[in-house]
């Protein structure tokens, strides 16, 4: 038996699930980064970084919903 190509409701689902990993990453590492800023006076810098990954994959995604 031969394995088939994926349909490409197939591919759309794996795709959404990328992107869902992807943002669960980058949640994780804000929450990572405002723990340490609550135990670190000064390194705010770790949260304005993963705000800006976050909003860049969030365009990436909206981006890739449109075409």
């Amino acid at each position: 038996m031969s394995p088939s190509s994926p349909s490409p409701d197939d591919l759309r689902i794996a795709d959404n699930l990328r992107r869902t990993i992807e943002l669960t990453e980058l949640g994780l590492a804000l929450r990572q980064a405002v723990i340490e800023q609550r135990n670190v006076p000064g390194a705010g810098e770790g949260i304005a970084q993963v705000m800006h990954e976050i909003r860049l994959a969030k365009e990436q995604a909206w981006q890739q919903s449109q075409s």
